[in-house]
This record gives C-alpha cells, structure tokens and sequence, in this order.
C-alpha cells in the first residue's frame, strides 16, 4: 500500500477553501438573521397600527405629553397600564377596549416585544415609537423603529426626523434602514 504525503501547499489550499466556505455560511446567517428581525419587526408595526387604530375608533387615544412620543407600558401579567398619560385599568372604563387591543396585537407574543421597562420593542430590542397625531399619517399614528443601526434617519440621530427627505430619495426609494409604518 502506498502511503499519500500531504505537501505544504495541499495543506494551505484545504485550509483556505475551509475558511472560504466558512465566510460564506457566517454571511448568509447574518444575512437571513438581520432579514428575519427587520420582517419580524415590519409584521409588529403594522400589528400595531391596526391595534391602535381599533383603540382609536373605541375613543381611546394618547394624550400629548412634553414629547411627541408616547409610550404603551404593560404591566406583570402583560396587561396595558399606561398609553402615553392616559391611566388604563378597570376605574378608567377603557379594559374592554385594551382587551381588544391585546388581541389584534397577539396576546402570547407581546411577551417576546417588551423589554425590561416592560416598552414594546422591535426585533433588534429597541424601542419602538409612537407618535399621535402623527406627522406622516396625518390623523393616525406614526410608529417607527430605528432598525438595524439603532438610529433613525441616514444621519446619526436620536429622534426620529420630523422631514420625509430624511427617509425616502427623490424617486420615493426608502435610503435608511428605518421600520415605520409610513415608508
């Protein structure tokens, strides 16, 4: 039987085609997890809308506070307690209407949405926003989330900017990384 000696070359060349494929799979799970965040969070802000959409038509709307943002809160047991300053619960009239909204939003998967502040969040664990009267759905709610890069805009900002420009090109193409139910 004749023994097979491995040169040094041989050993390099297998070396690097097992990086190179390994650089290829890490790409392509990076790839489809980042895909399957930003459609996760597409289908929450779009779940969201119509929730408080439903919330809107039963009267219950946020009142404006120093920001232009409100936030939903949740209690323990995953039950609304706060939308924006209005106080929910069974002294405010308004717990058929949050029960309602629990539902359109998928009551078993608001779990996974909130983050230690009990805030609805988006696939990558940032906050989502929510602004009413909205800016760009005039009459509704303007809900975003900053995406990927945890910033909104193409520009490195806090807040959410206040100009459609700052999300979409001449052409009316989306140039930020941004979820928002108004792109």
């Amino acid at each position: 039987m004749k023994k097979y000696k491995l040169t040094l070359i041989e050993i390099i060349g297998v070396v690097a085609l097992i990086v190179i494929l390994a650089l290829i799979g890490i790409a392509a799970y990076s790839y489809a997890a980042d895909s399957s965040k930003e459609k996760a969070s597409k289908a929450t802000v779009l779940r969201l809308e119509s929730a408080l959409n439903m919330l809107k038509d039963k009267g219950v709307t946020p009142l404006k506070t120093g920001s232009d943002y409100v936030e939903i809160i949740f209690d323990a047991d995953n039950k609304i307690v706060k939308f924006g300053t209005v106080e929910v619960g069974e002294k405010s009239g308004k717990e058929d209407a949050f029960k309602m909204f629990a539902r359109a939003m998928d009551a078993d998967s608001i779990d996974s949405l909130l983050d230690k502040d009990k805030c609805l969040t988006d696939g990558w664990g940032q906050k989502i926003l929510i602004r009413y009267p909205g800016k760009f759905n005039r009459g509704g709610f303007d809900i975003i989330s900053a995406g990927s890069d945890g910033v909104f805009g193409e520009d490195s900002a806090a807040a959410p900017p206040t100009d459609i420009a700052k999300y979409k090109d001449t052409d009316g193409e989306q140039i930020c990384d941004d979820v928002a139910n108004f792109l």
